[in-house]
């Protein structure tokens, strides 16, 4: 049986010239996770921490000598081992969908600002919408399924 694995950050960048790169990070822990993979599982990465710069974390990875093999990293995306919890970072990438079935949205982030998670949702209309991870807004999370379920709040649109 292989073990599930949930997205943790993906490459944004290249920095410097020694190989580092830029990874925006799904987790406040990034860098306790072990193995970090790519999306098979089969390409292991063994980051170290060398900062953050505009909330990003600045990493070297092992075997990455110069900026040309780090940009040929960018938008690689970065896996570890699913922990038995379901996690923050594994609703991301889920479907967003209505109680109907209809697809509302894809989550792509979940944020905590001191008010409680909320889910940052990019709609089909190319518009991004949040919302509060709370049971009024968000019903069942399947993640083994690749979803959950929304319901947004009713909005009153502006008469013009």
């Amino acid at each position: 049986m292989t073990k599930k694995i949930v997205k943790i950050g993906v490459i944004n960048s290249a920095h410097g010239v020694r190989g580092q790169v830029k990874i925006f990070p799904f987790t406040d822990d990034f860098f306790s996770h072990s193995p970090i993979t790519d999306a098979t599982g089969k390409r292991i990465f063994k980051l170290t921490r060398q900062g953050v710069k505009d909330k990003q974390l600045i990493a070297s990875i092992d075997g990455i000598t110069d900026r040309n093999e780090a940009e040929l990293l960018k938008g690689v995306e970065l896996f570890a081992p699913a922990s038995d919890e379901t996690s923050q970072y594994s609703l991301i990438g889920l479907e967003a969908r209505l109680t109907d079935g209809n697809v509302y949205g894809r989550v792509t982030g979940v944020h905590n600002f001191g008010a409680g998670d909320i889910l940052d949702l990019e709609l089909d209309n190319q518009k991004t919408e949040m919302l509060p991870l709370r049971d009024e807004f968000v019903g069942g999370i399947h993640v083994d399924e690749g979803y959950l379920v929304v319901f947004p709040p009713d909005y009153v649109e502006a008469k013009e």
